[in-house]
């Protein structure tokens, strides 16, 4: 398995244990759920950092991406954001330092694949500068949707908390691509594509019913044979049919039943949000009859639909590759 296949990958661990223990050692002198103090800046962003330095064009662009997840989540799903919302970040210039911090404050045991994550009981992002440094900011725009989705929500089915951060994540154009052509996160975007029509064809995607329930990563371990990392592919790719796919067909429906059937999983807090979320995408997405008469139900004209939406990308993708070569010449 190459564990850095897709930026998701990296992200294992939504982390919800309290801050605990005595903590020794330069840089655990603070936690952060108990001193928000220890966090500062302008804007929706607020550091505490550690052998690292956030310069100003850092502090903006965070903030620039910041304010933008803010605002796409308000139109993706019809609602604002509590007032006073801000997101912490905590960011080490050493592995070291981030692994020690994780296993003392959170008990969490974390390799390099894992670029950083979002506790909501400690309301902070923790993370690194990274190895490869372009990696730092779609990490911190990936958290950053955690942040935004826990402060609007809360408890979400299992496939959304990730596949909307992969999506909301990748999506500002300012990381995809410039003059010279795509940046990794634009690559990144290509391969899943490739990645997923190649399941397609081969009928290796998994049955959207499945996948929708599945509420851990052991579930993604067990369905794509240990490959976690295509769970996060097909929750990102699942959550982009919701929301562009309608916008291609200039239709707003595709969205209103994402934002109807999350709100459904909010209604009734004691039941799984896994299991209301499917059985509201069944109720509320629009049913087709096949041309040879057969009525689908509403999950099945779903799967359909977000199947053909892979097709479509992946062709897309493969044209845009063509060009690419053409220009480049022989």
């Amino acid at each position: 398995m190459n564990p850095i296949k897709s930026l998701g990958l990296t992200r294992l661990f939504y982390v919800v244990l309290p801050c605990v223990g005595l903590l020794f050692g330069p840089v655990m002198q603070l936690c952060a759920a108990a001193n928000p103090r220890d966090f500062q800046g302008k804007g929706l962003a607020k550091f505490a950092t550690y052998k690292f330095t956030v310069d100003r064009n850092l502090e903006y662009a965070v903030n620039f991406g910041l304010t933008n997840l803010v605002v796409a989540h308000q139109q993706a799903f019809g609602k604002r954001i509590p007032a006073g919302f801000k997101v912490q970040y905590r960011i080490f210039g050493e592995f070291s330092d981030y692994e020690a911090y994780s296993q003392r404050v959170y008990r969490k045991k974390i390799d390099r694949r894992m670029l950083g994550y979002y506790s909501p009981r400690g309301k902070e992002i923790v993370t690194w500068r990274q190895s490869e440094p372009w990696r730092l900011m779609p990490t911190l725009q990936h958290e950053g949707c955690h942040a935004v989705m826990d402060a609007m929500y809360g408890n979400l089915p299992f496939w959304m908390i990730e596949g909307s951060a992969d999506w909301f994540g990748e999506a500002p154009a300012w990381l995809q691509k410039n003059d010279k052509g795509l940046l990794p996160v634009g690559r990144d975007q290509r391969n899943r594509w490739l990645r997923l029509e190649d399941m397609r064809r081969k009928g290796r995607l998994p049955d959207i019913r499945q996948y929708f329930l599945t509420d851990k990563y052991e579930d993604w371990s067990n369905m794509f044979d240990k490959d976690i990392g295509l769970g996060y592919d097909i929750g990102w790719s699942i959550f982009d049919f919701f929301i562009r796919s309608g916008r291609s067909a200039k239709v707003v429906w595709p969205q209103q039943a994402l934002a109807e059937a999350t709100r459904r999983s909010q209604q009734m807090p004691n039941r799984p949000p896994e299991i209301i979320f499917t059985q509201a995408v069944d109720t509320v997405w629009p049913k087709i009859r096949r041309p040879n008469g057969q009525q689908l139900t509403g999950i099945e004209t779903f799967e359909v639909g977000w199947q053909s939406w892979i097709e479509i990308n992946a062709r897309a993708e493969l044209m845009k590759i063509r060009e690419e070569k053409k220009k480049k010449g022989p």
